[in-house]
């Protein structure tokens, strides 16, 4: 149901020169869909996501931090379609609890 990898870091500190440092690189299982849908930004507007991301586990995603995708998933080699942004996310438990996040990408 996940055949897909993807790598994930969460944003740090601003260093002195303005840019992001981030932290360990942690891989994970994923559905990755190729798909626009409208959905509810970070900020509370109404945005286009080009992506939707199932991932195993679960990840307190913010808007700063860095998903990685695979080439071959994004048929690209640009920077922007590798990582993404990411302009929402969503955590929907069932009856046993939280198993996995989504991921929306901009």
């Amino acid at each position: 149901m996940m055949p897909d990898v993807i790598s994930y870091q969460v944003a740090g500190a601003v260093d002195s020169y303005g840019d992001i440092t981030f932290g360990a690189v942690k891989t994970y299982r994923a559905r990755i869909i190729g798909q626009q849908k409208m959905v509810t930004s970070f900020e509370g507007k109404e945005v286009t996501s080009q992506h939707t991301v199932y991932v195993e586990g679960v990840i307190v995603a913010q808007p700063m931090d860095r998903i990685t995708l695979s080439t071959g998933i994004v048929n690209s080699t640009q920077g922007s379609a590798i990582n993404p942004s990411i302009v929402g996310a969503a955590r929907i438990p069932d009856q046993n609890g939280t198993h996995h996040s989504t991921l929306y990408l901009g």
